[in-house]
């Protein structure tokens, strides 16, 4: 491997002299017809502190969080950085070559963000996630953040959210309090379930963040602004990034998702748009 190259399996920030920032590639493996790398990003402070790990494109056509963190990452200056920023703003390389939700089906056809805590032995998203778990689990301590960004699909727009697990301890406790420090006004409180990255690094007591914007395939400024607005502000609260200003605390109660089944088939006419207040009746 090169010099820029690190095994995804044994890397650490310990790799980042303090006070610099790197752009590297994280090696999952070999098998298939070159191999499997993860493009990273990583600053490290000249003072010690606290790691924020920022994840993006578990989805490959989730856009807005892979330009935020490219964005977000241009600007640090790690002379002035305590602690350490880790980002991967593509990681899952077989979707984001094919433009899709998921891994082409000469791959494995799988959905990287229902195959966690993946497998060693098993196709190659499991694989992947395997890799990427493990390295989420050996960098976020319990002081730290880990944040996985998500947009919606090109079928189904969301409204803009932060979110935690629905997972009791303390690490949500202290991910709640990070939500309410990312500058979105709409706090949520996500169902536990098996499957997606975000859920399992949570059911693992790491302080996890997840996120929801527009998407649609596509990468609306407004929305990449937001994330990116998001992003500094966790880089602020931890004090990472300790010249930004200190993010005001949003105080609006967590809300939970409710999915509303349809009793009949037929053809759903929309009056209400995205992001409207709606009550019963």
């Amino acid at each position: 491997m090169d010099k820029d190259t690190f095994p995804i399996s044994t890397f650490s920030l310990d790799a980042v002299a303090p006070g610099t920032k790197s752009r590297l590639l994280l090696h999952v493996f070999d098998e298939l017809i070159r191999p499997v790398t993860l493009p990273a990003l990583v600053a490290g402070g000249r003072e010690p502190g606290r790691t924020l790990l920022a994840v993006a494109g578990v989805h490959g056509d989730e856009y807005e969080g892979m330009e935020a963190i490219r964005h977000v990452f241009a600007d640090l200056d790690p002379a002035r950085l305590r602690g350490a920023f880790l980002a991967i703003p593509v990681a899952n390389p077989f979707a984001y070559e094919a433009r899709a939700r998921v891994a082409p089906l000469h791959v494995d056809g799988l959905n990287l963000a229902r195959v966690f805590p993946g497998d060693p032995a098993g196709t190659p998203s499991r694989r992947l996630g395997h890799a990427l778990l493990d390295l989420v689990a050996r960098t976020v301590g319990p002081d730290d953040l880990f944040l996985d960004f998500h947009s919606g699909s090109a079928d189904v727009p969301f409204a803009t959210l932060i979110g935690f697990r629905d997972v009791p301890g303390p690490a949500t406790d202290r991910a709640e309090e990070a939500a309410r420090h990312f500058g979105v006004p709409r706090l949520w409180r996500i169902p536990n379930g098996p499957g997606p990255f975000n859920a399992e690094t949570a059911r693992r007591g790491i302080p996890t963040l997840g996120t929801e914007t527009t998407g649609r395939a596509g990468c609306d400024p407004a929305d990449v602004a937001a994330y990116a607005r998001g992003l500094r502000n966790l880089l602020a609260y931890l004090g990472i990034c300790p010249e930004l200003p200190t993010p005001p605390r949003l105080d609006d109660s967590p809300r939970p998702s409710a999915e509303v089944l349809a009793p009949a088939t037929g053809f759903l006419r929309v009056v209400h748009r995205l992001d409207d207040e709606v009550a019963a009746g």
